[in-house]
């Protein structure tokens, strides 16, 4: 599930730069006790940064104004958090924590 995340998320960049029209660029990061799946087109982020997520809100570009706000949610259903990394170039980023597993007996008994 969190694959098909950051392909919607690379996807809904495609569409706001236009086909042809840019590059996007996907990222992942270890961090130890998450990793980190980036998301960077050619775009940029004008004005208030923090209404991106806010259902309705469009920005610049086309759109219906409730992806980025289903993306949050979705992101705090699953225990993660996306957040607004960069503006220019626009950068989301996806943080997932890592379960780590209790280790066992040594010898594995």
């Amino acid at each position: 599930m969190r694959r098909s995340f950051v392909f919607s998320l690379s996807g809904s960049s495609v569409r706001h730069l236009g086909r042809g029209r840019g590059t996007v660029r996907l990222a992942a990061r270890d961090l130890g006790e998450a990793v980190a799946f980036g998301v960077t087109d050619e775009g940029a982020v004008d004005g208030e940064a923090a209404r991106l997520f806010d259902r309705g809100h469009t920005g610049a570009g086309p759109g219906s104004g409730i992806g980025l706000s289903l993306a949050r949610d979705l992101a705090v259903s699953l225990g993660s958090r996306l957040s607004l990394t960069g503006r220019r170039p626009a950068t989301f980023t996806l943080l997932v924590p890592v379960r780590q597993e209790e280790a066992g007996p040594a010898g594995g008994g």
